[in-house]
């Protein structure tokens, strides 16, 4: 039996591109009645278990990545005989395709359009839902993406497996000498707020800035915002720029995967009011390397953080400034989200989430 993996998504800087990289690492080693295809982007490296399962093309720009998606995967599981194909990003294919198995992160496009591109949530609006419809299961990483789907999709319930995400193996509390070194690299502070993630409207920066200036004067915490740019990022800059303690807010822009484990462990509080989440990786990564957290009480995010981290309402900037000033001025606090949190990020692994998934394949098979 023969499975296909669409990994074009791997080069994607985000939750997408790892979630991708690690089935991509996983399944060919614990799926051992299965054999694997996957379609790789040339210019991102592959893990090295079973190198001949990989099928590295070029992705180029918008259209070319179409085209692979669309038509040469289809023609690669006629040519392979694929048994399954497996799209990890959403939007699966269009056509009429055997056997295929849709991984849904979220459907934020759908709560708020405006959060992105008029150009990017139209074309989600436009090529998700023909996917679902003909997927023959679909994977979702929380129960609030199955609610999701199964409402605007007419997905049966039955049809829908839940599997969270897991957490790197790398992500863990760094030595204190090792975040001396991260400090000193990217010019920071010994006590910090850090938000990591790409930035974009969703990720409700603007009022996570508004909030932190409210106790700022007060408060010995600068602000750390990290990430790769997305996009309508220009007003949230502006915010950051135009703050009144802007020079306590530090922008770092995108850092490199090395460095996460040690600018994770350095932050004093992890702070991510997301407004809509498929699931939440960023804060289990902080929990992992001994951070308190502190997130929102919204979409997936109780589900993913449980009660290792003070949550808030994103919508209220009060509440969010309440809670970091809490977090800042309570050790106590502190030390048992820290507790709790490691405990808790120790049960999401991705191996985990790779066993999971080759149990929805051996339901597609009727294994």
């Amino acid at each position: 039996m023969l499975v296909l993996l669409n990994g074009l998504q791997a080069g994607n800087r985000s939750g997408t591109g790892r979630y991708t990289i690690e089935l991509a690492r996983w399944l060919p080693e614990l799926a051992h009645n299965l054999d694997f295809a996957i379609l790789w982007p040339k210019d991102v490296p592959h893990p090295q278990r079973r190198r001949d399962a990989f099928l590295l093309r070029r992705v180029g720009g918008p259209f070319r990545r179409i085209y692979l998606d669309q038509i040469a995967l289809r023609a690669e599981q006629k040519r392979l005989r694929a048994n399954i194909v497996h799209y990890p990003a959403n939007i699966g294919n269009l056509g009429d395709i055997h056997n295929q198995v849709i991984t849904v992160h979220d459907l934020s496009f759908l709560h708020n359009p405006r959060w992105f591109r008029f150009g990017r949530a139209r074309y989600y609006s436009y090529a998700v839902r023909p996917g679902l419809r003909q997927a023959k299961r679909v994977i979702v990483d929380s129960e609030a993406t199955k609610a999701d789907v199964c409402e605007w999709a007419g997905a049966p319930q039955d049809g829908v497996d839940v599997i969270p995400l897991g957490v790197g193996e790398d992500l863990q509390p760094a030595p204190d000498e090792t975040q001396a070194r991260i400090r000193a690299k990217y010019n920071l502070p010994k006590s910090f707020f850090l938000f990591l993630g790409t930035i974009e409207p969703r990720k409700n920066i603007l009022r996570l800035v508004q909030a932190w200036s409210q106790i700022a004067e007060g408060c010995p915490y600068d602000l750390v915002v990290a990430g790769r740019a997305g996009w309508k990022t220009r007003p949230i800059l502006r915010a950051m720029a135009q703050a009144p303690h802007a020079r306590r807010i530090h922008g770092l822009g995108f850092v490199d995967e090395a460095d996460l484990p040690a600018l994770l462990s350095s932050a004093t509080v992890f702070v991510w009011p997301s407004l809509c989440e498929g699931f939440g990786l960023p804060p289990l990564e902080a929990m992992a390397c001994g951070t308190p957290v502190l997130t929102a009480n919204a979409s997936s995010l109780p589900e993913t953080v449980g009660d290792a981290a003070l949550q808030v309402d994103p919508t209220d900037v009060d509440a969010i400034a309440h809670g970091m000033q809490r977090l800042a001025n309570d050790a106590n606090l502190r030390a048992a989200l820290v507790a709790k949190g490691l405990e808790r990020a120790a049960t999401f692994t991705w191996r985990r989430t790779a066993e999971r998934t080759i149990e929805t394949y051996y339901k597609v098979l009727n294994l």
